[in-house]
């Protein structure tokens, strides 16, 4: 082994608890809804605007909540987390912004334009 091949293993040990460390996160977030909300999305309200809890351990993300809210959520594009719920009528779209400056949540209906969001900062 050389020094340089020595050195670069030592540096890759060295960074793995950072690197595991980042894999795992835990965001709460608020929900607001939207005021357009039409009578539909508010009386879904309970569900929603209430503290939710973004997971991320081991490499799987979910959204979970007191509400009964409990959606496992799929990697788009760096740090970016989508998934589907459906709510009586309703079918949701969530969508968890872990990376941006601030940190966000996103809850839309696909069909009758009922919005929730929140942002952590």
């Amino acid at each position: 082994m050389t020094i340089r091949t020595g050195l670069a293993a030592f540096a890759t040990v060295l960074a793995l608890p950072f690197v595991a460390g980042a894999q795992n996160a835990e965001v709460k977030f608020w929900l607001k809804a939207a005021p357009n909300n039409i009578q539909g999305c508010i009386a879904a309200d309970p569900s929603f605007t209430r503290e939710q809890t973004f997971l991320l351990a081991d490499g799987q993300a979910q959204i979970k909540s007191s509400g009964g809210i409990n959606v496992k959520l799929k990697l788009g594009r760096d740090g970016v987390y989508h998934g589907d719920y459906s709510l009586g009528g309703l079918h949701l779209n969530i969508v968890a912004d872990i990376h941006s400056t601030p940190k966000s949540l996103e809850v839309t209906s696909r069909d009758q334009g009922c919005k929730w969001s929140a942002v952590k900062s």
